[in-house]
């Protein structure tokens, strides 16, 4: 009688391990497809795009309303880093929510662009609009449009002229970039944006995108 028990006891405990593993396994090939879905998502939003379609020239109709409160990010997530100095000005969040390329060249749009756009979702120090002279330069910026976590970015790559058919042009290329996203990581929504001062120039500007 001990011995059939001690063999039904065995057979109970191979059941228990082989349930074990096939749980551990099913849970691993689940991690992995999570992970392969998060880790590359696909950001090219703007990739071959060259139609004026999305250019709204100084964002007079593409900044959203400011929340009453921008979100904060959760503890353990971080933000890419804030650029911001006499040239340029890049960061993940902004009030422009769709996909747009601008070219500033007046002051008053400028400024109030970014009282609306840029001011409540930066640090206080950087609330005042950046002083451009628009007799000598202009502004030229990309935005990605909302994103579901910090892991997109966009940047500005080369600005230079270019020979059109019927006259110069100024030709702005960039890529949008993604970064492996952690498994545990949690979703907040950002708003990526390059802004570049450049010698101010009348004629057509182009975004063109780098293909990666």
């Amino acid at each position: 009688m001990a011995a059939t028990e001690n063999v039904t006891a065995m057979a109970e405990q191979k059941n228990e391990t082989r349930k074990t593993k096939s749980d551990l396994s099913a849970f691993v090939f689940l991690l992995s497809f999570f992970c392969s879905a998060v880790a590359f998502p696909d950001t090219s939003l703007f990739s071959g795009t060259t139609s004026q379609a999305l250019v709204d020239p100084e964002l007079t109709h593409s900044v959203a309303t400011p929340p009453a409160q921008v979100p904060e990010p959760p503890p353990q997530l971080h933000l890419p880093e804030l650029i911001s100095d006499s040239k340029q000005w890049r960061g993940p969040q902004c009030g422009v929510t769709e996909p747009r390329f601008a070219v500033f060249r007046h002051a008053d749009k400028w400024e109030a662009f970014w009282k609306k756009g840029m001011a409540p979702y930066l640090p206080r120090r950087l609330s005042e609009p950046p002083k451009v002279d628009f007799d000598k330069d202009m502004v030229v910026g990309v935005f990605l449009g909302e994103q579901r976590d910090p892991h997109y970015g966009i940047e500005i790559r080369s600005i230079r002229p270019t020979r059109a058919p019927a006259a110069p042009a100024l030709r702005i290329q960039y890529r949008d970039i993604h970064t492996m996203s952690g498994v545990f990581n949690p979703p907040f929504p950002v708003q990526p944006y390059h802004l570049r001062r450049v010698p101010r120039f009348d004629g057509e500007v182009q975004f063109e995108a780098l293909k990666r």
